[in-house]
């Protein structure tokens, strides 16, 4: 029947296809489609239906833009917002940005009262890049929130970092600012979204301008540090948060704010002393307790961490998170039972998914691939495609570890099934291909990735590498390089690969210096075997041996430094 209606309506629009406006309910500029105009002339009350069913049939097409115009069309007939709310969604989600907006202005028309609305309308006037129309919508957003008695600035927060216009964010806040002069609400946000999307010499300036205005604003003062530390000034930050800490003894804000950038800057002794302060003024406050002992786990400090933790448990407070950190704190202490057993109690909470994670990788490591399966299997399986995607390169990572490759290639093969072209899949089952010798089958993965993203740092060091450790296409291998050096210069793993492939060049002397600088930035087992080679052939052999014993100290059945002792010793 539904068919048949619109076969109908479309004969009839197609009778005449002069173009008339509908009237002056129309916002200028708004794209009709012709035929509707058509069937408006000839038959005004079949022109909404009309549109109607039009729209429907585009959107089972797949024509969404041209659904969008056609339920844009349908919401200037009636005066149901309904058909304005739908018109907007599909144009959004068509992501017709002018067409949803005028759908939202012809929404909000008809229905003030919306909040939704409202802060739809308020987004794509900030897209839009008009900074006065945007500031007055964010003032209307303000206003209504405020009598209804909630605080409106996470919500204007909110909005803003929705925007894909960036400047025109920018700009709307600062007409804003301008208008609410003493509000110091707006300007916490428009510092916010300067430090999001701004220069970090522009935040700055912004994030002065407004601590000086307001200079008893907490808020505004840890503001003020962040902008600082992002322009690169970092000791002006800490004196700031340390004197913020000491005006405000009472804000756990303040003191977590200080506490967490000394632990950023390495300062553990401070760090110490500023946690005990905090403590011994709040010592049953179990949201302090909590994250104190995570800033004692970012520091490495591993006994403090578990005295913290260990209080929690004891009180039986925020039972998940703890059992979720007790877990972590295991691993680092190198206990992987302690581990699984924290993991284990883990019932629920945002840390749930990935202590199961974590207690299949670790049972994986412990018992065997058979002994994780199952779980490894419920989650790949589930609904959640974000976490499934994650179970399938635990579980083969795990593998590959544990030198079980041809099961990893497998269930990388079983989640490209699932997930397409997924760069992290293709790239973990590149790095199989080299451990199983299959060079031409590593390569064709990172080139794969590359295809489709030739900036992936990942996949141009993987390749270089690859080509530099196990074929003879040394200049290829550095061009390679080369890219992702330049991307990531401060990547220890990027810069052994640089070095490796200059020794194979020859280049002795500046592959030792960079297999140097990377092994000073991370003790990893590869980097010192490519280290001891350098300085073996160069004549520095004792140095060569004291590394690779360090090295095989750590970690005794690594392969790749078994087989650099042997070959250099033998």
């Amino acid at each position: 029947m539904i068919r048949k209606l619109l076969v109908a309506a479309v004969a009839l629009g197609l009778a005449g296809c002069a173009y008339n406006p509908l009237g002056s309910a129309e916002p200028p500029g708004v794209d009709t489609p012709q035929v509707v105009n058509a069937v408006q002339e000839r038959d005004p009350d079949s022109a909404l239906i009309f549109s109607l069913l039009a729209a429907e049939i585009a959107l089972r097409s797949g024509e969404n833009a041209e659904a969008s115009r056609y339920y844009g069309a349908a919401s200037l007939l009636t005066d149901e917002p309904a058909i304005a709310e739908r018109a907007t969604r599909i144009a959004l989600f068509a992501d017709e940005r002018l067409q949803a907006l005028r759908s939202a202005e012809r929404w909000l028309q008809l229905d003030p009262e919306s909040m939704e609305a409202i802060q739809i309308v308020t987004v794509l006037r900030i897209d839009s890049g008009e900074a006065q129309q945007a500031a007055a919508q964010m003032e209307r957003v303000i206003t209504r929130l405020q009598d209804e008695g909630t605080d409106p600035y996470p919500v204007l927060g909110s909005l803003v970092g929705q925007v894909d216009n960036r400047e025109g964010a920018l700009a709307a806040l600062r007409e804003l600012s301008e208008r609410r002069p003493d509000d110091v609400g707006v300007q916490r946000v428009r510092v916010e979204a300067s430090l999001r999307f701004d220069s970090a010499d522009a935040a700055l300036l912004v994030a002065t301008g407004a601590a000086e205005r307001f200079p008893e604003s907490l808020p505004l003062r840890l503001l003020h540090a962040r902008a600082l530390d992002a322009a690169e000034r970092t000791g002006e930050a800490l004196d700031l948060l340390q004197a913020t800490a000491d005006a405000h003894p009472d804000s756990r804000e303040a003191r977590l704010a200080y506490a967490r950038a000394l632990v950023e800057e390495g300062d553990r002794e401070t760090v110490r002393r500023e946690l005990d302060r905090m403590l011994e003024r709040s010592p049953d406050d179990e949201q302090l307790l909590l994250a104190v002992a995570l800033l004692s786990l970012e520091a490495e400090q591993l006994g403090p961490a578990r005295d913290y933790l260990e209080r929690l448990d004891a009180i039986g407070s925020r039972t998940d998170e703890v059992a979720y950190y007790l877990g972590r704190l295991h691993e680092l202490e190198g206990d992987p039972a302690g581990a699984r057993s924290a993991y284990q109690r883990v019932g629920g909470g945002d840390h749930q998914a990935d202590a199961e994670l974590r207690l299949a990788r670790l049972t994986l490591e412990e018992e065997g691939p058979e002994a994780a399966r199952a779980v490894f299997e419920r989650l790949q399986q589930g609904v959640d495609d974000e976490r499934a995607r994650r179970a399938y390169i635990v579980e083969a990572n795990a593998l590959r570890e544990t030198g079980h490759y041809a099961e990893a290639r497998a269930r990388l093969n079983r989640g490209l099934i699932q997930f397409p072209g997924d760069t992290g899949l293709l790239y973990l089952r590149g790095l199989v291909h080299e451990r199983e010798d299959n060079i031409g089958l590593a390569e064709a993965d990172f080139r794969t990735i590359l295809e489709h993203d030739p900036d992936n740092v990942a996949a141009l060091n993987a390749l270089g590498y690859t080509l530099a450790d196990r074929t003879e296409r040394y200049q290829e291998a550095l061009e390679l390089i080369q890219q992702a050096y330049a991307q990531e210069p401060d990547d220890a793993a990027i810069i052994d690969s640089y070095g490796w492939v200059l020794y194979r060049l020859g280049r002795l002397e500046e592959a030792e210096t960079h297999l140097r600088r990377a092994y000073g930035l991370l003790e990893d087992s590869e980097i010192a075997s490519n280290l001891a080679v350098v300085l073996w052939e160069r004549g520095a052999r004792e140095e060569a041996r004291a590394i690779l014993d360090a090295a095989l100290e750590r970690e005794p059945d690594h392969e790749r430094l078994q087989r650099v002792r042997d070959d250099l010793l033998e």
